[in-house]
């Protein structure tokens, strides 16, 4: 029985090792590049039954969970036949991992800080389209509505309720290895698509049709957006190789500008200027910092010397990118149609229009949060999302220590993001990743008046 106790405790405080989330993104990776996006799926999903079987804590699943979706390298796996058969299998197996949980460890049902928005959230999302679709059109955003709404609420509760380290495992420093591993998937799934097409760079980001399957340039620079702040933590809590995690960082940062995003660039040009500030002013490793820095200067000032005649061909498609290039502002007046139509519950997740071309298994995005809400859900998103966005703006700000700071700024360069872009309403991964970032956030917050707290007992106590 020791023997086995000290097994179970071993792998338990292996799951919390940075390399085992390199092993689920390795095998995501090669499992995307090989079209084996099933089993990298399957694989993944059995280590997150395996995991809540023999562990309280949910922190160990989130890699799995997270990555899952990155392994399809097929936009349309779920046209596939194979594919519902093994998701039905899964998803049992998953349910019971789950009641398994459950029994093992009882949750504590308790009101958190986000518990209520996200269900006005949901209420939104249900009543959208009430009084202008009919049934069958209503049914087209099921899917939509249940991932963006239940799904998330339930995400978030389960995290709030079942976020419980061992004590030697810093859960900031987890989290950031997971968005940073992340990130490096992303790249070189990037890269390897770059290597494997035979049109010229230049000709491939003038013609946008970088896609790695699970998503477009448009998706990959909302993923090196919201890693990037997150390679800074790391850099500050880290004095041996704070050097490697701010280059990673950098990496990201320049990855962006690659994939030609119009709304990436704007985020990460925001969002980058108040990072660096913090990271001179408040941070930490501030010489291993600025070595960076100065060695990519001189590194991108001898590129530019020698590849003149590509670097002017690169910023000459920048200055030629307009928002209406991409036909987005007959999205952004349909939106307000569809709202002055239906004010109150506006037209819904089920809703078709005709100024932009959809694949299977998606909703109608106006690719602007404010609209989409304006234009889908009318009044009732309206009042839902803003008091989402004001508890959430408390717990991104209640606390501003170098944890909070970072994550915060990864936010924030997403919402810049999907002002221009579909991020908000696109339930994996990105607000998966969203709602797990502010529960570490509120679970910080926690435990820092917990500690302080303490500190005032202890002064009172003397």
């Amino acid at each position: 029985m020791k023997i086995f106790e000290y097994l179970k405790n071993t792998s338990r405080l292996a799951l919390y090792n940075p390399i085992y989330v390199l092993i689920c993104g390795v095998v995501t990776y090669f499992c995307w590049m090989t079209g084996n996006s099933l089993l990298g799926i399957s694989i993944l999903m059995l280590i997150t039954c395996v995991v809540l079987i023999i562990s309280e804590d949910i922190l160990p699943i989130l890699p799995c969970l997270i990555f899952i979706i990155f392994n399809t390298s097929n936009s349309n796996i779920l046209n596939e036949n194979k594919t519902w058969p093994v998701m039905i299998i899964l998803a049992i197996l998953l349910v019971g991992a789950f009641l398994s949980h459950l029994i093992s460890y009882p949750i504590k049902f308790k009101l958190h800080k986000l518990t209520i928005p996200l269900a006005a959230i949901s209420i939104a999302l249900f009543t959208g389209g009430i009084g202008y679709l009919d049934a069958k059109q209503y049914l087209v955003g099921i899917i939509f509505i249940i991932t963006l709404g239940p799904c998330m609420l339930a995400i978030y509760y389960l995290l709030r309720s079942y976020t419980n380290p061992p004590k030697e495992v810093d859960y900031k420093k987890y989290i950031c290895y997971i968005m940073m591993i992340l990130g490096l998937l992303v790249l070189a799934q990037m890269t390897t698509y770059f290597i494997r097409t035979d049109k010229p760079f230049i000709e491939l980001l003038r013609v946008d049709i970088i896609n790695v399957g699970w998503g477009n340039r448009n998706n990959i620079a909302t993923l090196y957006a919201l890693a990037t702040p997150c390679c800074f933590y790391l850099g500050f809590s880290n004095k041996n190789f704070a050097w490697l995690f701010y280059t990673i960082g950098f990496m990201f940062f320049g990855s962006i500008f690659v994939t030609f995003c119009r709304s990436g660039i704007l985020a990460i040009l925001i969002t980058m200027p108040a990072l660096l500030i913090y990271s001179f002013t408040k941070g930490a490793n501030r010489a291993q910092l600025l070595i960076v820095i100065c060695s990519i200067a001189i590194l991108v000032s001898i590129f530019v010397l020698i590849k003149k005649d590509f670097v002017l061909k690169l910023i000459d498609h920048i200055s030629n990118m307009t928002l209406t290039t991409s036909g987005r502002t007959n999205l952004y007046e349909e939106a307000l149609v569809c709202f002055l139509r239906n004010p109150v519950f506006g037209a819904g997740l089920g809703y078709m229009g005709n100024n932009l071309y959809l694949p299977d298994f998606c909703i109608y995005w106006f690719h602007c949060t404010p609209l989409q809400i304006i234009g889908s859900l009318g009044i009732v998103g309206i009042v839902a999302y803003i008091y989402f966005y004001w508890v959430r703006g408390k717990i991104m700000f209640s606390n501003l220590n170098r944890f909070n700071i970072t994550i915060s700024l990864s936010i924030i360069a997403f919402e810049i993001q999907a002002l221009l872009d579909t991020g908000t309403f696109t339930p994996f991964p990105y607000m998966l990743i969203i709602i797990v970032l502010t529960a570490m956030l509120e679970h910080n917050n926690s435990k820092v008046n917990k500690t302080f707290m303490k500190s005032i007992n202890l002064q009172g106590a003397m």
